[in-house]
């Protein structure tokens, strides 16, 4: 994944700074510009007598943040960094970054999962996971906890939840590009199929128990589908987010990179909500491929 513009929404709260971290050791890497944005939020009510008083408030917000954006860029800059601060007003932090990619155009979005609660909160999980939503643009999202991958000898391990798709596939690609010469990928299946009720009174619960032959079939389709990506290969089954963050502990995964379909309605409702619950629960960082 080549990288040229990094941009990071933050709330300079203690999850964005780490989140920032994140995007500093991919833009050393990758030599790329880094944007930080600050979305000042306006309250959705605006009665007339309140008016002047909103909008001298928010313009000491905004100064305040410029100040403090200014004072980040200038330390990043003597770090070598290419770096552009901006910051936007805006009923909504969400319709806010979708205007800052608009005009930006960065090849990708690094933002924290849990920020500050209020009519300030920005970097809140929710948002997060709105923004790898309807980003048109590849996500990762870092919780506070997480390692910061990338800050020497790139990337180490990697892990790619995969489902033959061509969402999966750009995954795998991006990851492979990714993942450092002497680094490791992973790739994981996990099959979620319900076992019908008439077979728990023969203590059935799998359907790789019905079917114990599955998961090789599905390993020998897998390493077909990869191709010339070399990967270590997992098939397992049951709830599928919980089995990806799984599979990540197990293998020491510094990095997931999972393709997510961008979808809304009903759609999204069934597919998207295993993408939105890894982000929100995964303790290592998560690329999210368009």
């Amino acid at each position: 994944m080549k990288l040229r513009k990094i941009l990071l929404p933050t709330d300079f709260s203690e999850n964005a700074e780490h989140a920032l971290r994140q995007a500093v050791a991919l833009a050393l890497a990758s030599k790329a510009k880094l944007h930080i944005f600050h979305a000042v939020l306006l309250q959705a009510a605006d009665p007339r007598h309140l008016q002047t008083v909103l909008k001298d408030y928010a313009e000491h917000v905004d100064q305040e943040a410029r100040k403090l954006l200014q004072a980040k860029s200038g330390d990043l800059a003597e770090r070598g960094l290419d770096v552009e601060i901006s910051t936007a007003r805006s009923l909504s932090p969400l319709e806010a970054i979708l205007a800052e990619v608009e005009r930006v155009k960065p090849d990708l979005i690094v933002m924290g999962t849990h920020g500050r609660t209020g009519v300030g909160k920005l970097v809140l999980g929710s948002v997060a996971e709105k923004v790898v939503r309807y980003a048109p643009i590849n996500v990762m999202t870092v919780r506070k906890d997480a390692t910061i991958v990338g800050e020497s000898d790139g990337v180490k391990r990697v892990l790619v939840p995969v489902d033959f798709t061509d969402f999966s596939r750009r995954a795998l690609e991006t990851a492979s590009a990714m993942v450092s010469e002497k680094g490791s990928l992973t790739v994981v299946h996990v099959v979620a199929s319900p076992i019908h009720p008439s077979f728990y009174a023969g203590g059935i619960t799998r359907l790789f128990d019905v079917d114990p032959e599955l998961p090789s079939r599905i390993r020998e389709n897998l390493e077909k589908w990869l191709g010339d990506h070399p990967a270590e290969i997992v098939v397992t089954e049951g709830d599928i987010a919980a089995e990806i963050l799984k599979t990540a502990e197990k293998t020491r995964a510094e990095l997931i990179v999972m393709g997510t379909r961008g979808l809304t309605g009903i759609d999204h409702l069934l597919l998207g909500s295993v993408c939105e619950r890894v982000v929100r629960t995964s303790q290592v960082p998560v690329l999210t491929v368009k």
